[in-house]
């Protein structure tokens, strides 16, 4: 296997030592941990036959755009590993090797699914969005190895339970610059967040993606509201309806929710978060993104640009609005399962208490939060016919 084109993340995760069987890939953007664990998974399932590997994502969607994309350019990349494969089951998503291993790539609903079947490594790729209750079915019934990677955005169930402080754990950190293959703009880009005196003058510093991102270090924000949210993709088949918060210098922000009350998700996707919008490219982003039919639920602040989409005969009304520790209070009884929503993301890691005694969170980091709410709290859990 001389000829991989990989990077020391291979060689360390490849190499187990004696009473390990979890390996922790914590790191920044960009260092290479998806693509030299699936990497390695390529080269154990060769050495010994007839080796089942399942590689575990916290939706199908989510894995087809990481990690299956990466088997794929694996494969595609390097004549080694493309001739140990026999095929590729698409629909199943199963990479059949010649010796008889397979490499399945699955998500699961609960704990219940995860308990069916069994294998002997086992790979949870982005970590931070899958359930401990999922992890651990899984895990428990993985016989020789597992391996999980995340950027260390926020705190989750890995850190609270220290599973990184056990004996059979060790932590493989990384960082972009354990990636020689990595193009200069994206080197560019990350180096930008570090909060050098250039990058303050230029407004790009950011400590906390820095830290994150750039360091590959936790750095959740103290006194953080919302904890009870992760990464996942938006549902296609429930009911969805649309918030709006208005903006002018704050951000303009029209945010997709679903709702699984059987579940207690509430999922959310960013439409459009921009400031310095006028009234046509206000108009244009609900266009973009909403049918005439869909509900829209918006603060009630601006009658007058509610009032300007109803006349195009858009499904738009006012939400009056409960105090926010109600807002807060309903929605800490939900998980949030976030979707490719980065200016969401950014404020949940930052929307904190002001004073938690009293409930008050600070005014600031909560536009696309009052628009998902405003749908949530306001229609959904008070108006809505049941």
């Amino acid at each position: 296997m001389n000829e991989f084109r990989s990077t020391q993340l291979f060689k360390h995760n490849y190499t187990i030592p004696n009473g390990i069987d979890l390996t922790v890939n914590r790191g920044g953007t960009s260092s290479g941990k998806t693509y030299n664990i699936i990497q390695v998974l390529f080269v154990k399932a060769w050495e010994r036959p007839k080796t089942i590997i399942t590689v575990v994502g916290q939706d199908i969607p989510n894995l087809k755009k990481g990690a299956i994309r990466d088997a794929q350019n694996i494969i595609s990349e390097n004549k080694i590993i493309r001739s140990l494969v026999e095929s590729y089951n698409k629909t199943d998503r199963i990479f059949t090797l010649k010796n008889g291993s397979i490499i399945e790539f699955n998500s699961y609903d609960d704990e219940q699914d995860a308990k069916n079947g069994k294998r002997d490594y086992s790979f949870f790729n982005e970590v931070n969005g899958i359930s401990y209750e999922i992890f651990e079915a899984i895990y428990v019934r993985t016989k020789i190895h597992t391996w999980v990677d995340f950027n260390p955005s926020s705190d989750f169930w890995l850190k609270e339970k220290k599973i990184e402080q056990r004996d059979n754990v060790r932590t493989i950190k990384s960082t972009f610059r354990h990636n020689p293959f990595l193009d200069e703009k994206t080197i560019s880009k990350i180096k930008s967040y570090e909060p050098t005196k250039r990058n303050i003058e230029q407004g790009t510093a950011d400590e906390y993606r820095w830290k994150v991102y750039g360091e590959g270090e936790y750095a959740p924000r103290e006194g953080v509201v919302f904890k009870n949210w992760r990464r996942g993709s938006f549902p296609n088949d429930i009911d969805f309806g649309f918030g709006i918060d208005w903006g002018v210098r704050d951000p303009f922000a029209l945010i997709k929710v679903a709702i699984d009350k059987s579940k207690r998700r509430i999922y959310l996707k960013e439409c459009k978060y921009q400031s310095n919008l006028g009234s046509s490219d206000i108009l244009q982003a609900v266009m973009a993104h909403c049918r005439k039919k869909d509900l829209i639920v918006c603060d009630n602040a601006q009658l007058i640009s509610i009032n300007d989409l109803r006349d195009k005969d858009y499904n738009a009304i006012p939400a009056f609005k409960p105090k926010v520790s109600e807002r807060i209070k309903w929605a800490l009884e939900y998980e949030l399962v976030v979707d490719e929503s980065p200016n969401i993301e950014n404020e949940l890691n930052n929307y904190i208490w002001a004073d938690k005694k009293s409930e008050t969170p600070i005014d600031d980091f909560n536009h696309s939060i009052d628009a998902w709410m405003y749908y949530f709290v306001w229609w959904y859990m008070n108006v809505r016919p049941r």
